[in-house]
């Protein structure tokens, strides 16, 4: 077996395992504990050093089990010290939240460094589990917080667009982030939104409305429309 969920290590076997099954949330019939060897050898037998063990998932294994091993290992890999607050469904998704005094380490710049946490939880647990449901990973409620930054931002950038006339072009953001440009917009007749450039991290544009009017063809929801050039633009970069 290569794929273990979690290392833990104790005074005791039965320490590091009772350990490791608290921070999993599961009962010991639900996985497999090995030895994973007890670290300083001959002299940890006679100075009473830890032992540790790992965890090993079994058909049995809930997926939130996998979840909450996986990233708790990431980020003690990381050196970073966390706890799990709540594991649970939210919007189809499978939504973890943890809790820790480097928060800001973990969010990174624009919450880069918490989006490559969460595409290595996602990559590793899915390939084992055989799901595709999507892994929401948060840090101290962040990306709550940032969804109604979004959506306030959204909302001012509707109102400067509707009254010059002109598109403004946002930050770059990640595909969720810029989900929630388009579903705060999408209801607003005085504007459009649609995705601009390539790869991961795309810019959204807002549009006024009477520009779709002259193209005679509305796109939004991220999919390409026309394009504003010149004094069209008001603002070619905008960040919260």
């Amino acid at each position: 077996m290569s794929y273990y969920l979690y290392e833990a290590e104790g005074k005791s076997r039965a320490e590091a395992e009772e350990a490791a099954l608290e921070l999993l949330g599961i009962d010991a019939d639900q996985v497999e504990v090995e030895a994973a060897g007890s670290s300083g050898g001959f002299m940890r037998l006679i100075k009473g050093g830890p032992t540790a063990v790992r965890i090993y998932p079994t058909e049995n294994t809930p997926r939130d089990a996998h979840v909450r091993g996986v990233l708790m290992s990431i980020l003690e890999k990381m050196g970073i010290e966390a706890e799990v607050l709540q594991v649970g469904e939210r919007e189809g998704n499978l939504y973890i939240e943890v809790s820790s005094e480097d928060s800001g380490f973990i969010i990174g710049k624009h919450g880069r460094t918490l989006d490559a946490v969460q595409f290595l939880v996602n990559l590793i647990v899915n390939t084992n589990t055989k799901s595709d449901q999507r892994i929401m990973v948060d840090v101290e409620a962040y990306r709550t917080r940032r969804q109604k930054s979004l959506q306030k931002l959204a909302k001012r950038m509707a109102d400067r667009v509707a009254k010059s006339g002109r598109s403004i072009l946002l930050n770059y953001m990640n595909p969720y982030e810029r989900r929630i440009i388009h579903l705060a917009l999408e209801e607003d007749d005085r504007v459009y939104t649609e995705s601009d450039g390539h790869g991961v991290y795309k810019r959204v544009r807002v549009i006024p409305a009477r520009k779709k009017e002259r193209s005679g063809n509305r796109r939004s929801g991220g999919r390409r429309g026309p394009r504003m050039e010149g004094s069209d633009v008001e603002q070619e970069f905008y960040e919260d």
